[in-house]
Parts: structure tokens; C-alpha cells; sequence
């Protein structure tokens, strides 16, 4: 057994201020466990390893990990694990801040519930609002609703497992099928012998294909009201990327996991969705980010 608790795991892309507060956080409201903080550096260009090198001289919890470069998210986790020493990992995205020793409570959360891969707690906006941290899996149906926006529907909505669920729906300790990257606390053993992150998924979706898998493993994803951190950078609209990934990846997600005879049918939902929002976001509203990302999400799926 390691002499570590915990490994928390932060990449770092283009978020100098943001991730010195997340650091500091950590270090000042985590009491009680041993752990360490690996730092992977994703070539940012905003100073922000020369900050973090400034942090790692002050507290020596902290490892850096130089990637370089835009490795992507899953694989910077990847490596990261490499390195650890903790018996389990926290995977903490830089946009967080951490308070009331929630990083103890949750470890100790974890380690009383049989079958726990992936343990999350509550997440929330920086007004201390409550915010949507986790899904169900796709499915032909649970796609189909969203994107036709079936499941925005007032009544009907509430009766499918959408895979991108109504807030409603975080008001109470459960079960999820997959929870947000923004705070996932995963055994070490468990990540190392999944394979971690695909790291063909170079960013968004890669925490519920990985949930996936260990729930094919038998193992469950766990969300608690108690406690609960801040997650800066959930309350924020989907960036171009963001939006065009997510479509990329749950192809991918489909071309892997599911029947051969779906994946027509979830390309045509998607390019239909796609095209749908285009027309009612991108023209009809004017909205050019909107238009941008439709358009290009159209080219990935032909």
C-alpha cells in the first residue's frame, strides 16, 4: 500500500491565474491525509509554467510535469498517473477552488461505498448555485430527444434519462452513469487497469467513455451532496471546439462501444440536430458562434 492517500491531478492550459488559485485552495483547505499535487503542463503561453514553478518552490507537495505541449486532456491524466504515488487519484480540473476540507470528506465518502470507480461530489457555480455535474449514457433514444430537443420539453423531458440531464436532477445524493472530469476521485489501481483515458478523445466526453468501461467492469460512479467544491468554468457557454468535439467524440464513443447498425443512425441525428441548430442559432438568432460550430460539426459527421 502507498505511504500517499492521494495523487491530485491538475492540467494546466492557459489558466495561470486560475489554476494558482486552485492550488492554493488545495493546500489550504486540505487537512488530515497524505498527497501530493501533480501539475501537467500543456504548453501554455500565458506564463503559466513559469507560475507554477514560482508555486512549486513554496509548497512541496507539488510535482510539474512538463508536457511541452497541447497533449490533450485524457493523455495528460494519463501520464500523470505514471508518476503518482497516491492510492487514489484525484482528477481536479484548474477552475476549481476547493474549501471546507471537501477533498478529505470525499476520499473518505469514497472508501465506504463497495464497488466506487469513479466518486464525485457536488459542484458548484461561483455564486455558490448548484450546477449540473454528470449524465446517462447515450442512447439511440436518449440522442435522438436531445437532439431534437425532446428532452427540453417541460413534461416529457423529465420522463428521459437524458444524457445531458435538467438541473432538477442534482437535488439528491445517487447513483450517475458518468460524472464531469471537473472532480472524478478514482482508485489508482482502477484507472491503471482500465487503461485510463482513450487518449483518442483529446478532449470532452473522455470522463463518460472512461465511466463507461468501468461500469462494463462492474463498477459503480458515485455523486454526494456532501461536500461540495466550486467549479468556476461550468456555468459557461460550450466554446466552438467544445461544441464540434462533443459530436466528434460521441461518434467515436458510438464506432467503439455500441452495435455496428447504430452508428447510421446516430450520425443521422446528429447531422439533422446539427443542421436544425444551425438554422434556428446560427441564422434565424444570428449567433456566429453558433453558426461556426454547426457548420463545422455538418463536415465532421458526412
Amino acid at each position: 500500500m502507498s505511504d500517499l492517500d492521494l495523487s491530485i491531478i491538475i492540467v494546466s492550459f492557459g489558466t495561470k491565474e486560475i489554476i494558482t488559485d486552485c492550488i492554493k485552495s488545495v493546500v489550504k483547505f486540505t487537512k488530515g491525509i497524505k498527497y501530493e499535487i501533480i501539475v501537467v503542463e500543456n504548453g501554455s503561453t500565458d506564463g503559466s509554467l513559469e507560475r507554477i514553478k514560482e508555486l512549486k518552490k513554496k509548497y512541496s507537495q507539488i510535482i510539474l510535469i512538463d508536457a511541452k505541449s497541447n497533449i490533450g486532456f485524457g493523455k495528460a491524466q494519463n501520464l500523470a498517473s505514471k508518476t503518482a504515488k497516491g492510492e487514489y487519484l484525484l482528477l481536479l480540473n484548474s477552475d476549481t477552488l476547493v474549501f471546507d476540507n471537501a477533498i478529505k470528506e470525499s476520499l473518505d465518502n469514497l472508501k465506504k461505498i463497495p464497488q466506487c470507480g469513479v466518486y464525485s461530489c457536488k459542484l458548484l457555480n461561483a455564486d455558490k448555485t448548484i450546477q449540473a455535474s454528470g449524465g446517462h449514457f447515450p442512447t439511440l433514444g436518449n440522442v435522438f430527444a436531445w437532439q431534437f430537443f425532446i428532452d427540453d420539453l417541460p413534461i416529457v423531458g423529465r420522463l428521459i434519462p437524458s444524457f445531458h440531464p435538467q438541473l432538477a436532477s442534482f437535488d439528491r445524493e445517487q447513483q450517475m452513469d458518468w460524472v464531469t472530469g471537473a472532480f472524478m476521485i478514482i482508485p489508482r489501481k482502477v484507472f491503471v487497469d482500465a487503461g485510463g483515458f482513450d487518449e483518442k478523445i483529446f478532449m470532452y466526453t473522455e470522463e463518460m467513455e472512461l465511466c463507461f468501461r468501468l461500469r462494463e467492469n462492474g463498477l459503480i460512479t458515485i455523486l454526494q451532496l456532501t461536500p461540495a467544491i466550486i467549479h468556476l468554468g461550468g456555468a459557461s457557454n460550450g466554446s466552438v471546439f467544445a461544441l464540434t468535439s462533443e459530436v466528434k467524440n460521441m461518434i467515436y464513443f458510438w464506432r467503439k462501444h455500441m452495435p455496428s447498425w447504430q452508428l447510421p443512425l446516430i450520425k443521422s441525428f446528429f447531422y439533422f440536430g446539427s443542421l436544425l441548430r444551425l438554422l434556428i442559432f446560427g441564422i434565424i438568432k444570428g449567433d456566429a458562434k453558433a453558426r461556426s460550430a454547426y457548420a463545422q460539426a455538418l463536415r465532421l459527421i458526412i
